[in-house]
């Protein structure tokens, strides 16, 4: 390269980074002013579960990501939700006085029922209790049982896989 050319490329440079720093005009036009807020992507079709459904397996992964939980908690927490109640919130007992996600019973501490009948809070009532038997994660069934206290204990292992694929899924959106 030249010396003309060298100092060319580098007024150049120079330009575009100066242009960068210029700062917006104060007034807004019309145009950016009626612009809506940038919308979330929606979320995707998972094989096997309604967009209702979905929608109660993000409440789910959303929790636990706020609350630093692994991969392997959210899935405990997917698995048991499947189990309890497909990933559909029951706002009328189902199994005693047993509610939402979860199947969580006011009666035993878990909330309110208007509490544990929404998604985010019954998830994380959930983890609250799951974070505390972390040794056990490594069996699914072992940790969902130490926190759900089921009369079938066995029923959580066959969701196991669906639950890592919905997890998965959902995650990619962070």
């Amino acid at each position: 390269m030249t010396a003309t050319s060298l100092e060319s490329a580098r007024l150049s440079a120079q330009d575009r980074a100066n242009r960068s720093l210029v700062r917006p005009s104060t007034t807004k036009s019309k145009a950016a002013a009626k612009r809506a807020p940038k919308k979330p992507a929606p979320l995707p079709h998972i094989a096997g579960l309604t967009s209702r459904q979905v929608s109660n397996a993000w409440a789910v992964v959303v929790q636990g990501h706020k609350m630093g939980i692994s991969l392997r908690g959210q899935t405990i927490a997917m698995a048991t939700a499947l189990q309890e109640s497909n990933l559909i919130n029951y706002t009328h007992a189902v199994d005693h006085d047993s509610l939402g996600l979860f199947q969580q019973r006011p009666s035993t501490g878990w909330g309110t029922p208007r509490q544990i009948t929404q998604p985010m809070y019954a998830a994380k009532a959930f983890y609250r209790v799951l974070v505390q038997y972390k040794g056990s994660w490594g069996c699914l069934t072992c940790a969902a049982q130490l926190v759900q206290r089921s009369a079938f204990p066995g029923a959580y292992a066959k969701h196991e896989n669906f639950a890592h694929l919905i997890v998965t899924i959902l995650n990619r959106r962070f």
